[in-house]
């Protein structure tokens, strides 16, 4: 039996949804002869994540991670380097042991409903969502570039372009639950389709 192990923050671990709908339990539903190990830990930072990366990801050896942080890391205004940097070093171990990395490029906020949750400051609203977009469309290709090659190619799923294509099209509200920031059943829904469609690289 294969294995998958998911790093992450609340958003990984499924705050606030019911069990058997994140996107995690998806996964684990649909891929055939694979162990998936949650991993997520609502409020987690990226330092965090490669924290917990010897113990939680090198010494269980999967045949993938998947690597989903940075929101919490930019709302506390941490800068975007140091979320470039940590990604980095962890899809680096990763692929130094043998482990295939898919990286999923965080989700935003939703501009409107998270206002709530920032005490209506609409500027640190848009400074959040301007980062988001910074690691998707900067950061992430110099990431690809680095490591999307050889056996254990990186895999990247930009969650952040697919919800602001979904959002074109019907709004943020619907990818969300009410704070404006955790994922929403059919949030949950987009990226489980995007990472299982990731899923023939294992």
């Amino acid at each position: 039996m294969k294995k998958v192990v998911l790093l992450g923050d609340s958003l990984t671990y499924g705050y606030g949804l019911e069990s058997g709908v994140n996107w995690s339990d998806t996964l684990t539903h649909s891929l055939a002869d694979t162990s998936v190990v949650n991993c997520g830990i609502p409020g987690d930072t990226t330092s965090g994540m490669l924290s917990r990366f010897q113990q939680q990801v090198l010494v269980v050896k999967p045949d993938a991670v998947v690597i989903f942080g940075g929101l919490n890391d930019l709302h506390w205004n941490t800068d975007i380097s140091v979320v470039a940097s940590n990604l980095n070093a962890m899809i680096a171990q990763a692929q130094f042991a043998g482990i295939k990395p898919v990286l999923v490029i965080t989700s935003a906020i939703d501009p409107v409903g998270s206002l709530a949750m920032f005490g209506h400051n609409q500027q640190a609203v848009e400074t959040l969502r301007n980062s988001v977009k910074k690691l998707s469309e900067q950061h992430a290709p110099k990431i690809k570039l680095m490591y999307g090659h050889g056996p254990t190619a990186l895999k990247i799923i930009d969650a952040y372009a697919l919800f602001e294509q979904y959002a074109a099209q019907n709004g943020y509200s619907p990818l969300y639950q009410p704070d404006g920031i955790h994922l929403s059943q059919l949030g949950a829904s987009l990226i489980a389709d995007k990472v299982i469609s990731e899923f023939p690289i294992i």
